[in-house]
């Protein structure tokens, strides 16, 4: 809670947001071993504050006793007759016994799942994108030169087929299958190149479909992307936690944990809960001094889309700047193509 305080005021070191995340984690894991289930809750329901009325710390992991009934209140406004009759019994159990609130992962809903209104049901994520033929050509002719697999061979294919699959899907309007076969750094490098293309006042969204069948909001690539001079300090992330442990004592800490990622929903509704999760996480960092993310790809499409959505969308609405630096797990730590976009830079890509 110190570190939180600290990055509200813009005052927060690389070591913080790894003593944050490891607190974190070592609270969530003794609260799955001596806690009392109240109730199941979707990432989705989480997800459904409207507009700026969500409270402080709203999807954080765990709330403390003196936090915890105000957020109890405030997330029982979001939910049906049933749910908020549930929360209410909870909510006189922690008074009672000065208790918190730890959200923790379950692989199965223990106890009364909690709905949310019906006035409240999430629309549709996708909409209709326009064919173009005319970007489609640009993209046919400045294929990228795909550097970071110039020693995998079997990713530079894949990211050879794929620049031909995105090609025909925007001159149609179709969208690119996402996890059928080319690999989470392929896919990146892929979006990147694309955006950097077709950016700007030509830009054009492309639509993309996951393979459980689910298509997310059509991805931007309508924001100038170029390599940026930033300045400012640094932070070493992971993409996800769990996913590869060996790295724990290489970084700072991960910007997505798991038990929030790896949950019951569609792809599409993934990928928003991660676009969502970004743009709110690079508000953070930015007023704390950070300019320039080191992100090592862990895997898992939706995510690794909803992380760079999120970050065209910061920099769209923001107009600040900041640079992300992806880092491909190839046996030893790739460079991707960084990410970043400012005023008058011009991309050496």
């Amino acid at each position: 809670m110190t570190v939180e305080r600290r990055a509200a005021d813009g005052h927060v070191s690389q070591e913080d947001v790894r003593r944050h995340m490891s607190a974190s984690a070592t609270v969530e894991r003794i609260a799955r071993r001596r806690g009392t289930p109240v109730a199941a809750i979707t990432s989705a329901v989480l997800d459904s504050w409207p507009g700026d009325s969500a409270p402080p710390r709203a999807l954080a992991g765990f709330h403390l006793p003196v936090d915890a009934g105000f957020w109890l209140q405030a997330l029982a406004s979001l939910l049906d007759t049933d749910s908020r009759d549930t929360l209410q019994r909870a909510l006189a159990g922690l008074r009672t016994g000065e208790y918190g609130v730890v959200i923790a992962p379950a692989p199965e809903p223990i106890g009364p799942l909690l709905r949310t209104r019906e006035s409240m049901a999430t629309p549709p994520y996708a909409r209709a994108v326009d064919s173009n033929p005319a970007a489609a050509r640009l993209l046919d002719a400045s294929p990228p030169g795909w550097a970071p697999f110039a020693g995998s061979p079997s990713r530079l294919r894949a990211a050879q087929r794929l620049w031909g699959e995105l090609t025909t899907a925007v001159s149609a309007g179709e969208p690119v299958q996402v996890g059928a076969g080319a690999r989470h750094d392929v896919l990146t490098e892929a979006l990147r190149h694309a955006a950097v293309t077709v950016g700007g006042d030509r830009g054009h969204d492309l639509r993309l479909l996951y393979v459980d069948g689910s298509e997310p909001e059509p991805f931007p690539l309508s924001v100038p992307v170029r390599r940026v001079a930033t300045g400012g300090r640094s932070v070493r992330v992971g993409l996800m936690s769990m996913r590869h442990t060996e790295l724990d004592a290489l970084i700072d800490g991960y910007w997505f944990r798991n038990r929030l990622v790896s949950v019951s929903r569609t792809l599409a509704e993934t990928d928003r809960f991660c676009t969502a999760t970004t743009v709110g996480k690079l508000r953070e960092l930015h007023r704390a001094g950070i300019r320039r993310i080191e992100l090592v790809h862990t895997g898992f499409e939706p995510a690794v889309v909803g992380f760079y959505r999120g970050v065209l969308t910061w920099l769209a609405d923001s107009g600040e700047q900041i640079e992300v630096q992806p880092l491909y797990l190839f046996g030893d730590l790739v460079a991707g193509t960084p990410w970043g976009a400012g005023r008058d830079v011009s991309d050496d890509s």
